[in-house]
C-alpha cells in the first residue's frame, strides 16, 4: 500500500511539475508574440488558442496537488462559527459530494474524448487541432481530484477534530 501511496503522490507532483512548466512555456510564448508584433510587426499564429489550451492543462494538471496541499479557495465563514464536530461532518459531506462530481466528470470527460476521436472532430480556429487535444486533461484531472477527495474524506473520519485555526489558515 505505501508503494502505490508513493506512486500516487509522485504522480501528483509531476504532475504540478508539469503545470508549472506549462504556465512559465505560456508566459514565454505570450511574451515573444507581443515582441514579435511590436519589433518586427508580425505576429504568431495560434499563440492565443494554444494559450487557452495551456490554461486548461495547468488547471487539471495541478488541481490534485494543490487539494492535497489544503490550497484551494474556501469560504470560512459557516466552518469558524459551527463546532468542531459539525464542521467535520460538513467537510466529510463536502468531500464526499466533491469527489462524487470528480469522479462523474472523469467518466463523461472520457467518454467524450472517445467520441471525439472516432468522429474526427477538430476545432475550428487558427489552428486545426483535434478536439481530443483539448479535452484530454480534464478527465485525466478530474479523476485524479476525485482520489484525493476520497483520501480527504477519510482524513476528516480518521480525525478527532478539526481545528477552526487550521482551515482559517488557508
Amino acid at each position: 500500500m505505501k508503494t502505490i501511496e508513493k506512486l500516487y503522490n509522485t504522480l501528483l507532483s509531476f504532475f504540478a511539475f508539469l503545470a508549472c512548466l506549462t504556465l512559465i512555456a505560456m508566459m514565454l510564448a505570450t511574451v515573444i508574440k507581443v515582441a514579435m508584433r511590436v519589433f518586427f510587426n508580425y505576429g504568431i499564429h495560434g499563440i492565443d488558442q494554444i494559450s487557452g489550451i495551456m490554461m486548461v492543462y495547468i488547471t487539471f494538471l495541478g488541481a490534485a496537488w494543490v487539494l492535497r496541499k489544503d490550497g484551494h479557495v474556501t469560504v470560512d465563514i459557516v466552518m469558524t462559527i459551527v463546532s468542531a464536530p459539525v464542521r467535520r461532518v460538513l467537510l466529510i459531506i463536502s468531500s464526499v459530494i466533491s469527489a462524487v462530481v470528480c469522479l462523474i466528470m472523469a467518466y463523461y470527460g472520457y467518454h467524450a474524448i472517445i467520441r471525439s476521436i472516432q468522429r474526427g472532430i477538430m476545432v475550428a480556429a487558427e489552428l486545426e487541432i483535434p478536439r481530443a487535444v483539448n479535452l484530454a486533461v480534464i478527465p485525466v484531472g478530474c479523476f485524479l481530484l476525485g482520489v484525493e477527495f476520497i483520501l480527504r474524506t477519510v482524513r476528516f473520519i480518521r480525525a478527532d477534530t478539526i481545528q477552526p485555526a487550521k482551515i482559517a489558515e488557508h
